[in-house]
């Protein structure tokens, strides 16, 4: 049966506050305040207490946000992966892939690739598809992107959700062990990519060790392995404005933003593992006890 109180404890973090991404302008949960309600068998057992889904408090439990992305172009610009230009310019919710509600996040989280657009932006236009060079004032195709604008993002497939932490049999039910486990190798990713900090410098060094960094927790976390070909393409898009001005200030940017996704993705999965694993301690405590009498 549902319990009232847990319920309200997710409603309250849900809505204290939310991150800001520096990539979209979109609102995300702070992931160290999210939470999951369990509650007692009649055995004394902690159980997962059935998800039910809330209203998306980023967009009201529309499924839909004013486009940030289009409030940053001119008009005469025809391509966005969040909202494709619409007569409304309202986009898809990023945080809520558009459904209105709440996800599990015990089952699904934020892409770390594409931080829920469900396209990687074109790091050269950013996202618009379309460039006016020097004294030329007319519109002509990104030498990036070629105009699309965007890809597909290549971790979720643009689905704007991806998996949880690979821990068997599921990050629901694992033991303590495997979840201290899981919450070391997190600990020190997260650790790694704190450290990183993309200077434009040695763009080809740097990239190479985001990409390691990245890669660094993902036997446990399969979108991670997933995000390092976004940031290659990514990457690609930005080096076809080699010879332009600001080429740094696009290298030092594309770079940051696969890094923020990335963190996001595992802050949000030490959250969710760390509640796993006081649920499997306290059960495994209550066995140990009732194997004791």
């Amino acid at each position: 049966m549902p319990v009232p109180g847990p319920f309200r404890l997710l409603l309250v973090a849900l809505s204290m506050v939310f991150a800001l991404s520096a990539q979209d302008g979109f609102k995300y949960p702070i992931p160290e305040k999210l939470e999951r309600a369990t509650a007692k068998d009649d055995k004394g057992v902690e159980q997962w207490v059935a998800f039910e889904p809330t209203k998306c408090l980023a967009c009201s439990g529309t499924g839909k946000v004013k486009c940030p992305t289009c409030e940053r172009y001119p008009e005469e610009a025809t391509k966005c992966v969040d909202c494709n230009r619409s007569k409304d310019r309202m986009a898809v919710c990023h945080t809520c892939a558009g459904t209105g509600q709440t996800v599990d996040p015990l089952t699904k989280a934020i892409c770390p690739g594409c931080q829920g657009a469900g396209g990687v932006i074109c790091g050269f236009c950013p996202g618009s598809g379309l460039l006016t060079l020097g004294e030329d004032k007319r519109w002509s195709n990104c030498l990036g992107c070629r105009g699309k604008g965007f890809e597909k993002c290549g971790v979720c497939n643009g689905q704007r959700l991806v998996e949880c932490a690979a821990v068997k049999p599921s990050l629901k039910d694992a033991n303590a062990a495997a979840l201290d486990k899981a919450l070391t190798a997190t600990d020190d990713a997260l650790k790694a990519l704190s450290a990183f900090s993309p200077m434009a410098k040695n763009t080809r060094k740097e990239q190479k060790e985001l990409a390691r960094l990245i890669g660094l927790s993902q036997q446990i976390y399969p979108p991670l392995k997933r995000t390092v070909p976004v940031l290659d393409g990514l990457m690609a898009t930005v080096s076809a404005s080699s010879g332009y001005q600001n080429l740094t200030e696009r290298e030092v940017a594309a770079m940051g933003r696969i890094k923020s996704g990335a963190e996001y993705y595992l802050k949000h999965q030490k959250r969710m593992i760390e509640l796993a694993k006081k649920r499997a301690e306290a059960n495994e405590a209550l066995q140990a006890e009732n194997k004791g009498k």
